[in-house]
């Protein structure tokens, strides 16, 4: 019987491209872009599987058709890359487009590999050609460029890169407990909308978590992952996370506020806070209390504000942030606070704790602060069993 011989694969010093950095914090566990300075041999199968196993997890469709037209434009084939923009993506193989992207970063492809990789590139540009009657459309929508919401979407990603740069210049420096980053002002210096923030929001408040499960140290594959930090520096970052998205908070309070308004009629304080849920009295023997609460009125435009939920024996505490200086009603919600001072605690002896907070401002501030409760952050929505205490 004769064996089969196994594929040699010549070990050579090739250059490669400039590995990809997708600024994800799963780049902790899964490494930085692969690199090919040993070829895989007799193990080729899973690494390649472990590859594209990295690619999948930190990259999209239109991400793979852009590196698979990289691969052309630095094989001087820049004509074939353009020619692909008339394929439809679901044409594409993904597999193929990291195969491509591979080779360029050191994977030297077996005879196998580079007669399929050609093949899926012969297979797509035959699709270019007959689809050479859909010209007329492909030219008039290149000279229209891409819409207003590709750019704004694109700004928007740019802009979380430069915030995810922050954080790494932040963490660069030692964690300090004081820094100069202002992440609102790379919002506002790209013009970004109020309604693409939430993109940026929801990679931040994973971030969150994910410090937040460090602090605790009951993740012990987290705990090991941030080692080099100390516990100084961890909360630090997670104060730094949550500057971020408190930035991101006010920037949609900001937007939405120096909206420019419609040229209608000004629309009575009255009608603005009419959806509004509170209660206007709440009295309860047990607890010793009696109270009469604010209109809603009162709420929209002020910039410090005293929230007690009846229901759940919480009292509520909002800031105006620095930006917008005001609340807003919204329907049924409050906006413009800050989420960095704004707080909730639960209070356990209502009576004796609310106749400290009717006193002044300072007090009534010094007063709550010292409450030993657990403080949480506000949403701004309210509930049929909230009474307006005090607004400024």
């Amino acid at each position: 019987m004769v064996k089969a011989k196994k594929a040699v694969i010549p070990q050579v010093v090739i250059e490669v491209v400039k590995a990809l950095n997708p600024r994800d914090a799963d780049t902790k566990y899964m490494g930085l872009e692969p690199g090919y300075e040993v070829q895989p041999t007799d193990n080729r199968l899973s690494v390649l599987a472990m590859s594209f196993a990295w690619y999948v997890r930190f990259y999209g469709r239109k991400d793979a058709i852009s590196l698979l037209k990289g691969y052309l434009d630095l094989k001087d084939r820049k004509a074939d890359a353009k020619l692909l923009s008339k394929v439809d993506d679901q044409e594409f193989n993904m597999t193929m487009c990291w195969v491509a992207r591979m080779s360029l970063r050191g994977l030297i492809l077996t005879k196998d590999e580079s007669t399929r990789l050609e093949a899926d590139l012969t297979r797509l540009l035959d699709l270019a050609k007959a689809n050479k009657t859909s010209d007329t459309v492909v030219e008039v929508k290149e000279k229209n460029g891409p819409n207003v919401q590709e750019i704004m979407r694109e700004r928007t990603l740019e802009a979380g890169g430069e915030l995810e740069g922050m954080l790494d210049d932040f963490m660069l420096a030692g964690s300090p407990t004081n820094h100069s980053f202002k992440p609102i002002d790379e919002l506002s210096k790209r013009n970004i909308m109020a309604q693409h923030v939430p993109m940026l929001t929801d990679a931040w408040k994973r971030k969150q978590a994910e410090f937040e499960e460090v602090v605790k140290g009951k993740d012990e594959q987290l705990v090991e992952a941030y080692s080099r930090l100390s516990k100084k520096q961890v909360k630090n970052t997670l104060k730094f996370i949550d500057h971020v998205l408190s930035d991101l908070n006010s920037y949609i309070s900001v937007k939405k506020a120096n909206k420019a308004p419609r040229k209608r009629k000004a629309v009575p304080v009255e009608k603005i806070v009419a959806r509004l849920k509170h209660t206007k009295s709440f009295t309860d023997a047990s607890l010793k209390l009696d109270l009469v609460g604010l209109s809603p009125i009162k709420l929209h435009g002020a910039g410090e504000a005293w929230i007690y939920d009846t229901g759940r024996r919480k009292l509520h505490h909002y800031v105006a942030d620095d930006y917008t200086k005001s609340f807003v009603v919204k329907g049924n919600t409050l906006l413009g606070f800050d989420t960095k001072t704004s707080e909730i605690k639960t209070l356990r002896k209502p009576a004796e704790q609310i106749k400290e907070i009717m006193s002044s401002r300072p007090a009534a501030r010094k007063y709550f602060k010292e409450i030993r409760a657990v403080s949480v952050v506000p949403k701004g929505r309210f509930n049929a069993g909230m009474i307006i205490l005090k607004a400024y």
